[in-house]
């Protein structure tokens, strides 16, 4: 078998004897692709080199590129990296001798497709190259120009292992349906990434233990993360055939049931008090992982969990069917939607719309003092003294310090003690605000 030479990012450079890539059309691309989705073969390059290119692609871009680039690679293969080094770039950009120069190499050009979105420091890119596959990892600094320190980086791809193989396609998987965009990262990459690791260690022994596991691990944030999961296994055939279907057939199942929004249904009417949500988070996985374990394996006990746990979330609404990844930073991501949903019902005067939507939110992130804050607003703004005096006494457990000035104040107002409440009884549009302005 004849193994690729892979140039990415070639743009004006063709490279002969290397399949030249690049995003964009250009005279020297040989192919026109996405250097972080490759349409190549497991295993099918003795060598990528990647030139002036990994900063363009932005942390998370570089994190999946690398696993695409150590799936390319055959073992053994080679991995060469350039880039601008991020701290020597930095401390050039304030140099006087050096400003002008550096300023480009640090943010790019403003042109298609040249924009830097994150700079490397060596030692960081070599940890992250290390984690994902790679050994023998050397970095040598290099002056590409005056106030334009850079470095390259080389490695050797792995041995094989199934834990290595299922990384490389999993986060493929994860791009290709969908799940992930690397150029718009949500909040939850981390726990994708947990998932990753935990889930390589199950893939070691192939088992109808390690598929629950697996089921588990990765359903309990979204089906679709449980189908690219159960696509990158390596070695299928070592797997037990009837208990994979099995695990197939319940992912497609809880999919089509909308398995995160009903979970997110449930979340919200556990009407969780602030400050207490972690320990009510564990009672949640907890009722996840004995719902998905009656799912797997019926009987008379767990029959009744499962049914129970399916009529605690047979109707998700509105609101919740938006949730398509289930973690506690996707949910305080989807309260921030809608409390800048009801700041803006609440600016028109809809003030039942703003009261559902703050209400909604706090369900979903009972630790968010912004909709809580503004639900105080709102029920000075009915004429609620009561309920906005709970609701001010609330937020007290998950003030951040520079609100506390300005929590005060408005306490005060409440209470009479100061200023007329009256001045409070619009909405809060943004939490900044306060702690720009809280001290003063």
């Amino acid at each position: 078998m004849n193994l690729l030479h892979l140039h990415l990012g070639c743009g004006l450079v063709h490279r002969p004897g290397w399949v030249n890539i690049d995003l964009y059309e250009t005279a020297a691309a040989d192919v026109q692709a996405d250097a972080g989705l490759l349409p190549f073969g497991d295993g099918c390059a003795a060598a990528v080199d990647a030139r002036q290119i990994i900063e363009h692609l932005g942390y998370v871009g570089g994190v999946y590129a690398l696993h695409e680039w150590a799936r390319a690679l055959a073992p053994g293969g080679e991995l060469r990296i350039e880039t601008p080094d991020r701290d020597s770039t930095l401390a050039a950009t304030t140099a006087q001798a050096t400003s002008e120069l550096a300023l480009p190499w640090l943010f790019g050009d403003e042109r298609c497709g040249l924009g830097h979105r994150y700079l490397f420091s060596p030692a960081e890119l070599a940890a992250l190259v290390e984690r994902t596959g790679f050994e023998m990892v050397t970095v040598e600094p290099f002056e590409a120009a005056s106030g334009r320190s850079a470095f390259r980086l080389t490695a050797r791809r792995m041995a094989d292992t199934p834990a290595l193989r299922f990384a490389v396609r999993f986060h493929r998987n994860l791009v290709t349906a969908g799940v992930v965009d690397p150029r718009d990262a949500p909040q939850y990459l981390a726990a994708l990434e947990e998932v990753c690791r935990q889930a390589g260690e199950l893939t070691s022994a192939p088992s109808a233990e390690a598929l629950a596991g697996l089921l588990g691990l990765t359903v309990r944030y979204s089906p679709a993360v449980g189908a690219c999961a159960l696509d990158a296994l390596p070695d299928r055939a070592a797997w037990p055939a009837g208990e994979l279907a099995q695990v197939q057939a319940l992912v497609g199942d809880l999919a089509a049931k909308r398995f995160p929004a009903r979970l997110a249904c449930r979340w919200r009417d556990l009407a969780v008090p602030p400050a207490v949500a972690g320990v009510a988070w564990a009672g949640m996985e907890r009722e996840i992982s004995l719902y998905l374990a009656a799912r797997l394996h019926p009987g008379a006990g767990l029959n009744a969990v499962r049914d129970a746990f399916d009529a605690t979330t047979a109707d998700p609404a509105p609101e919740d069917l938006a949730v398509t990844f289930f973690s506690r930073a996707a949910l305080s991501d989807h309260a921030q939607r809608l409390t800048a949903r009801g700041v803006r019902a609440f600016a028109r005067g809809d003030l039942a719309a703003a009261e559902r939507a703050f209400t909604v939110g706090l369900g979903y992130d009972a630790d968010a003092p912004w909709p809580r804050w503004n639900l105080a607003r709102l029920h000075l703004a009915q004429g609620r003294r009561l309920d906005a005096l709970a609701a001010y006494e609330a937020l007290q457990a998950v003030l951040h310090p520079g609100l506390r000035p300005a929590f005060e104040r408005e306490l005060d107002a409440m209470t009479g003690r100061a200023v007329d409440s009256a001045q409070y009884a619009v909405p809060l549009p943004d939490l900044a605000d306060l702690l720009n302005r809280g001290s003063k």
